[in-house]
């Protein structure tokens, strides 16, 4: 396949799960200028893995794989990320983040998802996004039992926080 393939079906991949990593940088930081650069961060490692992508997992599995480890990094290696959409008018990151922040009750869940901790943080956002215990143990790493029981204390700290906030 050549680059310019391999281009058109990456960004295929990334248009149809676009949702994914905005929903985990969104968790993973407070303003859109950081947003936007974790999300270029993940972009360009979802770019640089791709062609060694097998197909062993859901694509969807990959790129949350993927997302979150960049995230969970991001505070820990803030460093200057270049736009990697740049030349391309297909994608305009600062729209995206707009749409995602017109809710009030999404953005209070954002706030008490923002007071947990990183790996909380990630498993919180696989479960919201509708993962099941067996996926997101695959993406983790951890046991389904423990990832149930994890998502149970996290749901009860996230209504403490919220009862709080109000």
């Amino acid at each position: 396949m050549n680059e310019s393939e391999l281009k058109e079906k990456f960004i295929s991949v990334f248009e149809k799960n676009i949702g994914i990593i905005l929903k985990i940088s969104r968790a993973f930081t407070k303003t859109t200028h950081d947003r936007e650069d974790l999300i270029n961060d993940i972009v360009l490692e979802l770019w640089k893995a791709y062609p060694s992508f097998k197909g062993d997992s859901k694509v969807s599995t990959w790129i949350y794989r993927i997302s979150l480890n960049v995230s969970m990094n991001y505070k820990r290696n803030k460093k200057t990320s270049l736009l990697f959409f740049s030349d391309s008018n297909q994608f305009d990151t600062f729209t995206w983040l707009q749409d995602e922040e017109d809710n009030e009750q999404t953005n209070l869940l954002y706030e008490c998802i923002d007071e947990l901790t990183e790996f909380n943080k990630a498993l919180i956002i696989l479960y919201l996004d509708g993962n099941s215990h067996d996926e997101i143990s695959t993406i983790t790493g951890i046991s389904k039992t423990n990832v149930g029981t994890r998502i149970s204390r996290i749901k009860e700290q996230i209504k403490k926080i919220a009862h709080t906030k109000k």
